[in-house]
């Protein structure tokens, strides 16, 4: 068949998109698209017949529905075929929750900058999936049956689009959790090296001090100058030390 109520493929492959969508091509016709990463299906609805892009994957599934007495009209057809893209969408959304469960694990213990990568990568995939399912809702929307096989799968991807969001927003959770950790280590690094200094400050005022070339230096023509030298530093050091462990700084 080339044309349906005056609609030939032609003039249907001209309305090829990158997003889902829902035509109405005349009083009795509507063209919709559900499209995403992962899942295609360009389907027209004309009166009473149903006809699907001959691309399709999805014609044995529909010939098992037949099969099975799951559709009677061919708006049952769209509604199976909308359940089957919602079911992929949730597989996607799963897998990117188990994967962001990980990261955040990761990110806990040891934040470095690769993971800074994936969380872009992880966030902007959230985004994608809740534009894709907020453009196959939309296009269910637009063509609503009162049954209540449509009312289920507009609320179940309605729910799904709810758990989308909260995956963008938790995605910026630990965007800003990695940022904290990054701080936080940074922190560490710094207080590490503060003490550091802190510790040898003494040590380096009093090898400064004894290293001046004047004859009239303390201990310099003394026996056990250095010793004394040596003790002097263990001891500045040992007070330092015991100071800071009291503040509980170390």
């Amino acid at each position: 068949m080339q044309k349906i109520d005056g609609i030939s493929f032609k003039q249907i492959n001209a309305l090829r998109a990158k997003r889902s969508f829902s035509k109405q091509l005349n009083d009795l016709t509507y063209f919709i698209s559900l499209i995403d990463d992962h899942f295609h299906a360009k389907i027209l609805l004309a009166d009473d017949s149903f006809l699907l892009h001959k691309n399709s994957k999805l014609d044995q599934k529909i010939e098992n529905w037949k099969l099975g007495k799951l559709i009677q009209t061919p708006h049952d057809i769209l509604c199976h075929i909308g359940f089957e893209a919602l079911e992929t969408l949730q597989n996607k959304i799963e897998a990117l929750e188990a994967a962001m469960d990980t990261l955040e694990e990761e990110v806990l213990e040891n934040p470095n900058k690769s993971q800074q990568v994936k969380i872009i990568k992880l966030h902007r995939k959230a985004i994608k999936f809740k534009k894709q399912i907020n453009e196959h809702l939309s296009v269910f929307i637009r063509t609503k049956q009162d049954t209540p096989l449509w009312s289920e799968l507009v609320m179940n991807m309605q729910c799904e689009l709810d758990n989308a969001r909260q995956l963008v927003e938790l995605m910026e959770n630990l965007r800003e959790a990695y940022q904290a950790s990054v701080d936080n280590k940074s922190n560490d690094i710094m207080k590490f090296l503060t003490i550091l200094a802190t510790v040898l400050l003494p040590i380096n005022i009093l090898t400064s001090f004894f290293g001046m070339n004047f004859e009239g230096m303390p201990l310099i023509h003394y026996q056990y100058g250095m010793y004394v030298f040596y003790a002097s530093i263990i001891i500045l050091v040992s007070i330092i030390v015991i100071a800071f462990k009291r503040k509980k700084w170390f």
